[in-house]
């Protein structure tokens, strides 16, 4: 297993109705942790974020004040996260870069967090993170299993990629997504141009089976990997 593991996990996956779910992750980030491995967790804010962030916009609020709602839906199920593994986790949440290094150097306990500002998802977060800390790896569990070349929620022929690179994947989602707050894209252009200058990887597995963290952490090749030119 890898030294330092940054996961990032889809919101949807944190809440109250996917309760099993969150019970998977909880013992999965105990055992990798329990082997020895620095773990960096990136959480977003799913339907609960959605569902604040559909009333905003439904009164016209601007896209940086969506953004907040969805900043602060992630750092709930951040918290949430933080409640359950008491004694596995630094008690802190950080809401920067600057304060998630700072936390980082100073223990070996995981540490999570959910997003840091307006107009940067939380996939974004998880780059800057593996960045900060020079993993070359994300691993980000999504509400689908990989990456399709158009929204798979939405269409039934839609397919699926095994490899891909960061140059066609962006040209795929010049076409087919719009980058708003709580949106369905599993990665967007600023998550892309750090991925490029830092070349990191990122593999995207369905997160509703927490067990692929440990079995792409294991050397399984599963979901879509997105690779750096």
């Amino acid at each position: 297993m890898k030294n330092n593991v940054v996961l990032k996990i889809s919101g949807k996956w944190l809440s109250p109705e996917n309760s099993k779910v969150v019970t998977g992750y909880v013992e999965i980030l105990k055992k990798i942790k329990d082997k020895g491995v620095r773990l960096a967790v990136i959480v977003g804010g799913g339907s609960t974020a959605r569902n604040y962030i559909d009333v905003a916009r439904a009164f016209n609020v601007s896209e940086s004040w969506l953004d907040l709602l969805g900043i602060e839906s992630s750092r709930l199920n951040a918290l949430l996260l933080v409640s359950l593994l008491q004694g596995y986790v630094h008690p802190k949440i950080p809401q920067n870069i600057k304060e998630f290094i700072d936390i980082w150097y100073t223990t070996d306990l995981i540490v999570i967090c959910g997003g840091f500002q307006p107009g940067q998802s939380t996939t974004s977060v998880a780059a800057l993170i593996a960045e900060a800390i020079g993993s070359k790896l994300i691993i980000n569990a999504a509400r689908v299993d990989g990456v399709y070349d158009k929204d798979p929620t939405k269409y039934s022929d839609a397919k699926k990629f095994n490899k891909i690179t960061l140059s066609k994947l962006e040209k795929i989602l010049s076409t087919s997504s719009s980058f708003k707050a709580g949106g369905y894209e599993v990665i967007d252009p600023l998550t892309i141009n750090i991925l490029k200058r830092a070349k990191i990887r990122m593999r995207i597995v369905y997160g509703g089976d927490p067990l692929n963290v440990l079995r792409v952490l294991e050397g399984k090749e599963i979901g879509t990997l997105i690779i750096p030119e």
